[in-house]
């Protein structure tokens, strides 16, 4: 005679040594302090100084975790991520030569 196991004490064992396992992870782990706030804000101020002129761009939280919503000088730019902010920052510096 053999010994057979139904679906419902196989389904039990499972769920009792996740458990277990879950348990000895959790008690190595130990308590870790929690990380800080994350600031999802980000604040970039551009200014040139023969002309004065002063660009500041504010980067809020935008609809994904990698998107921001980009606001320059209080005008609504879009929603685009921080290669394309950077991207258009470059862009609008002015191109340098040397002599």
């Amino acid at each position: 005679m053999t010994y057979r196991t139904t679906r419902k004490a196989k389904k039990l064992w499972s769920e009792n040594a996740n458990a277990a396992r879950e348990r000895k992870r959790m008690d190595s782990a130990g308590t870790a302090p929690l990380p800080p706030p994350i600031d999802d804000e980000i604040t970039i101020t551009v200014t040139r100084k023969l002309t004065g002129e002063v660009a500041t761009f504010e980067l809020l939280p935008g609809d994904r975790v990698d998107n921001y919503s980009v606001y320059c000088n209080n005008r609504h730019l879009g929603i685009m991520g921080i290669t394309r902010v950077c991207e258009g920052i470059r862009k609008a510096l002015p191109r340098v030569r040397a002599i």
